[in-house]
């Protein structure tokens, strides 16, 4: 879990969509908190202050926008940013939300690096980019003349986590070969970025995150495409959840 975990509000009155979006940005390290209905995204916001609300705009008992009103006309909750989120048929609605008090609007069905890009650009002071995922993979690491093999647990378009009690000096250049399912190894450069020493008082992960300098496009946007599909495999709006 994120040290600073926001928190997401999921306001849809279609139940599956709430499941599909909750179940992402859980992958995505957010705590989510889900309503049914604008009454409830009501309550929910004045007890827990969410960093977010993720609003559909087809709401079953209120229109989306009078309840986003609402809520701003508290002093304390104003400042809460609203997404609204629809179908493309849905555009008109979407458009005047904007003119009604939202921060944006996006429509369904959300791409992890559209939501992720968003929610990160309208929550956080230093927003990041790129979409990780928790994936464990041997790779192999050449610096200094020294071969390492070691396994990644999250991977980016623009970067690893490799797990090490030992990590590499932040600013060593180093070749990486990434085992992914994929015809061979994917080699890139790289160069360490940060490192997590072993904490003996509270565990984090120990390692040290290493950002490719010398990624291609096709490769980015492949690694991008497998790093959606291991976040969404299960969440495809065609299965039955």
């Amino acid at each position: 879990m994120a040290i600073d975990q926001k928190t997401v509000l999921i306001a849809d009155s279609n139940q599956v969509d709430i499941l599909r979006l909750s179940l992402l940005l859980k992958r995505l390290d957010y705590s989510v908190l889900t309503v049914l209905n604008c009454f409830d995204v009501i309550k929910k916001t004045a007890v827990f202050n969410p960093d977010i609300v993720l609003i559909s705009i087809r709401m079953s008992d209120m229109d989306s926008t009078a309840c986003m009103e609402h809520i701003k006309k508290d002093a304390h909750l104003k400042a809460i940013p609203f997404v609204t989120m629809g179908e493309k048929s849905d555009a008109n609605a979407l458009e005047d939300s904007l003119k009604k008090g939202a921060a944006a609007h996006i429509f369904k069905p959300l791409s992890p690096t559209s939501l992720y890009r968003l929610v990160q650009k309208i929550t956080e002071k230093k927003p990041r980019e790129n979409v990780r995922a928790r994936i464990i993979f041997k790779t192999t690491i050449l610096y200094q003349n020294i071969r390492r093999v070691s396994f990644a647990s999250n991977l980016s378009e623009a970067g690893v986590f490799i797990r090490s009690i030992k990590p590499i000096p932040v600013g060593t250049k180093v070749s990486i070969s990434m085992d992914l399912p994929s015809a061979k190894p994917i080699e890139l450069e790289g160069v360490i970025v940060n490192v997590v020493e072993f904490n003996r008082d509270r565990f984090i992960e120990p390692g040290m995150g290493i950002r490719f300098t010398n990624i291609d496009k096709n490769t980015q946007l492949g690694l991008r495409k497998f790093i959606e599909e291991q976040l969404t495999y299960d969440l495809d709006p065609n299965l039955e959840l």
